[in-house]
């Protein structure tokens, strides 16, 4: 694609990260948003309907993260291992479909395959129904509109997907891909055998030919193999019941689904950045350390509407002082701002030195000098 999904690139870092640390994806999300700084996946889910997305610090940082599980250099490389060591943006193969140029990826067990305006998603399992993505802004003209294009396009992408498929299959036990005369199979990244298995998804009961025949993802919700159990463990306690994942008939791959989206970076003038914006504007429009300090702590409030109001300290704000970049930045963002001045609790002692100078570190000094002759200086703890 023409834009690149930063979102999308962390949750594929995490499923490299689950696969190489045998965790359930759900763990490897939240082991991931807790390196980037949240508590959980779903905060990262918050942030990002918000309008956040990672920097670029950010996704090297989740990219190291993906990367500490890899094995040895001695130790012969397995199919998914390979996957882990090739970077995110190296394709597997590029050429042409008439005149429209395409790139396919490897996505550690899935396939990416897209174009200018276009991608195509073929999951690692064997009937996982194909996904085609159009960017809204190519959404009538994109060459994957036509049923001609897209049947080429997904012939090489299942080219690539057999590929795949093939390479993590060598990689796992004989029995986990041929079930014996019971139906038992092994499970490819555990070891344990069973003929009945339980997805942690959807609370699935699968047989072990089901597993196997769709390279050991849940054929009702599509699970990965790193959540797929020999027993429920999870519902013990509870009085959710698994139920047998039904397949009428022989396993065959759904027609593609078609959806229109929109991963074009997205600047949401909600509350929050509002604040921040106006904030920092007021910052620019500081030129001493108590008008700064003033900033800093300066109330600003935007109701629903997206009109707000900063309320400054009069100690540290010059009453005649209008601040310029935050009445300009308001302005440009279309906020009707009302400005208003109170008397606040000053953090330290003669507010008027912080307007004596422009520097922080000759205010600071003063401030030190002021109250080792006049007062205490507390360092750490309380004050108390």
């Amino acid at each position: 694609m023409t834009i690149k999904n930063e979102i999308q690139t962390l949750k594929t870092l995490a499923k490299r990260y689950a696969r190489a640390n045998r965790l359930p994806l759900h763990k490897a999300l939240d082991a991931m948003a807790t390196e980037l700084g949240f508590a959980h996946w779903s905060d990262v889910a918050k942030k990002v309907k918000a309008g956040w997305l990672p920097s670029e610090e950010e996704v090297s940082r989740a990219e190291a993260f993906a990367r500490q599980a890899h094995q040895d250099e001695d130790t012969k490389q397995s199919f998914i291992e390979a996957s882990l060591a090739r970077p995110v943006d190296q394709p597997v193969r590029q050429g042409k479909i008439g005149d429209h140029g395409f790139a396919v990826f490897e996505v550690f067990g899935d396939i990416r395959m897209e174009g200018e305006g276009w991608r195509i998603l073929v999951g690692e399992a064997q009937f996982a129904q194909p996904v085609v993505e159009i960017e809204k802004p190519y959404s009538e003209t994109s060459p994957v509109r036509s049923r001609e294009f897209l049947d080429a396009a997904l012939v090489i992408a299942d080219e690539e997907a057999a590929k795949v498929r093939a390479g993590i299959a060598t990689g796992w036990p004989r029995r986990s891909t041929k079930p014996d005369a019971e139906g038992v199979v092994a499970h490819p990244l555990f070891g344990d055998r069973a003929a009945s298995w339980f997805c942690l998804y959807c609370d699935g009961e699968i047989t072990g030919t089901q597993l196997a025949e769709n390279l050991w993802h849940c054929p009702g919700c599509g699970a990965a193999p790193i959540d797929i159990f020999s027993s429920p463990e999870w519902l013990d306690g509870d009085d959710v019941k698994t139920k047998p994942v039904n397949v009428s008939g022989t396993l065959t791959r759904p027609e593609p689904r078609v959806e229109v989206v929109d991963s074009r970076p997205k600047l949401n003038l909600n509350e929050e950045n509002i604040t921040l914006l106006l904030r920092t504007a007021l910052l620019e429009d500081a030129a001493t350390p108590s008008e700064r300090i003033g900033a800093l702590l300066a109330e600003i409030y935007v109701d629903e509407e997206g009109d707000a109001s900063i309320v400054l300290d009069e100690d540290l704000w010059p009453e005649d002082k209008d601040p310029e970049a935050a009445i300009a930045v308001a302005k440009m963002l279309g906020t009707e701002l009302d400005l208003a001045v109170t008397s606040m609790t000053f953090p330290f002692a003669w507010p008027d030195l912080g307007h004596v100078t422009t520097s922080t570190r000759e205010y600071i000094q003063m401030l030190l000098d002021a109250y080792t002759e006049h007062g205490i200086i507390h360092r750490g703890g309380d004050g108390h």
